[in-house]
């Protein structure tokens, strides 16, 4: 991996950056700055530096998967979304700010919450403990904290069939399937963890149970916050109400975004048996855009990931077998969310790509390759 890549991941910090210096520098606070960002510059950008077709080469392999640059990275975007929370409720109730910087300060909020969930969906799959507490900890934010026992126990398991709410299904608009997906994940995740707990002879309905503390941690740190504003400014405000639950429905609506975007149309083979045959990295679209894949890091190499869920950020690997979308993730959401432009486009790759012959050695070697 270059020098100029390593440093790259650091544009994964570009929005908060933005929401801050949008806010401070100019004379007169600019509160949106993150939208444009995210769903104009970044294509444009992706356009003018293109793609990335390089993957890391297996002696620097080891080494990237133990530099712990790369974990700082991760791990402090959690630490940060705890203070632009904090800071956005500050800033809303101290200062006279109006309609059109108030709404700015909550997407932008939103559009980062976003990309926490990303960053949890990154430590969510890592081994250990403390992995797992950020993960948790960033997902409180947005009451989504039982995307990783549903995502990691049931979406990597039942990918591209017609079991996985998660998984969008050809000629479904994202608005069905927001609605199909945050219920049925939500139930699945329940099911699942209900399932471990009988096995291990704990009760379902007690504190063991992490979908019941996740479910109760984010009304109860909301409450806290709003109950301290409320007393040091000694009334109730709307605007921390209003940031702190905007930024989170925005949040989610932008992962379920991802997740149709991700696997929209996708089905694996049923065998003889009943089963599935095994999820490999013709079963994810990828996008392989330099620039975005930096500020999102990697997740767009998404093929890769459901061949190895573990694997980390740094080392995945793009692949040209796999189904390609044609831009990267923030313009291929706004083409979602218009659905004649998103299967006019997306239904024609869909079908070519489902008559195209993919050898079982092309196979056996991106699945095989450093394993």
């Amino acid at each position: 991996m270059s020098v100029w890549k390593k440093i790259g991941f650091v544009f994964s910090f570009s929005i908060p950056v933005l929401i801050l210096a949008g806010f401070y520098l100019p004379d007169q606070p600019i509160t949106f700055l993150s939208a444009p960002f995210s769903y104009f510059v970044i294509p444009l950008v992706d356009y003018l530096i293109g793609k990335d077709q390089n993957n890391v080469i297996k002696d620097e392999f080891d080494g990237l998967i133990q530099n712990k640059y790369f974990d700082f990275l991760v791990y402090s975007h959690v630490y940060l979304q705890f203070f632009l929370l904090g800071w956005g409720l500050y800033v809303l109730s101290n200062y006279q700010l109006t309609n059109l910087q108030i709404h700015g300060i909550i997407v932008s909020q939103a559009i980062y919450s976003s990309t926490i969930i990303n960053v949890a969906h990154e430590l969510g799959h890592r081994p250990g403990k403390w992995a797992r507490l950020h993960a948790r900890l960033a997902l409180i934010t947005v009451f989504y904290h039982h995307f990783t026992i549903e995502h990691n126990r049931g979406h990597h398991v039942r990918v591209a069939t017609p079991e996985d709410p998660a998984t969008s299904r050809k000629n479904e608009t994202v608005y069905a399937f927001w609605f199909r997906s945050i219920t049925g994940t939500f139930k699945s995740a329940w099911e699942i963890q209900a399932d471990l707990l009988r096995k291990k002879n704990i009760k379902v309905w007690s504190f063991r149970n992490p979908m019941l503390v996740g479910f109760l941690a984010t009304p109860i740190l909301f409450a806290i916050v709003l109950g301290a504003i409320y007393h040091v400014k000694g009334t109730i405000l709307n605007g921390p109400l209003q940031f702190l639950v905007i930024q989170a429905i925005v949040a989610v609506l932008l992962l379920e975004a991802v997740n149709y975007i991700e696997h929209y149309g996708m089905l694996r083979k049923k065998l003889p048996n009943g089963r599935y045959e095994k999820v490999n990295p013709l079963h994810s679209w990828n996008a392989n855009h330099f620039f975005s894949n930096l500020i999102l890091f990697n997740l767009q190499r998404h093929s890769d990931h459901h061949a190895y869920a573990s694997r980390p950020y740094q080392v995945l690997r793009h692949f040209e077998a796999s189904p390609q979308m044609p831009f990267g993730y923030p313009l291929m959401i706004i083409m979602s969310t218009i659905p004649p432009l998103w299967f006019a486009v997306m239904n024609r790759r869909l079908e070519q790509w489902q008559n195209k012959e993919v050898s079982k050695e092309e196979i056996r070697l991106m699945v095989k390759e450093f394993a």
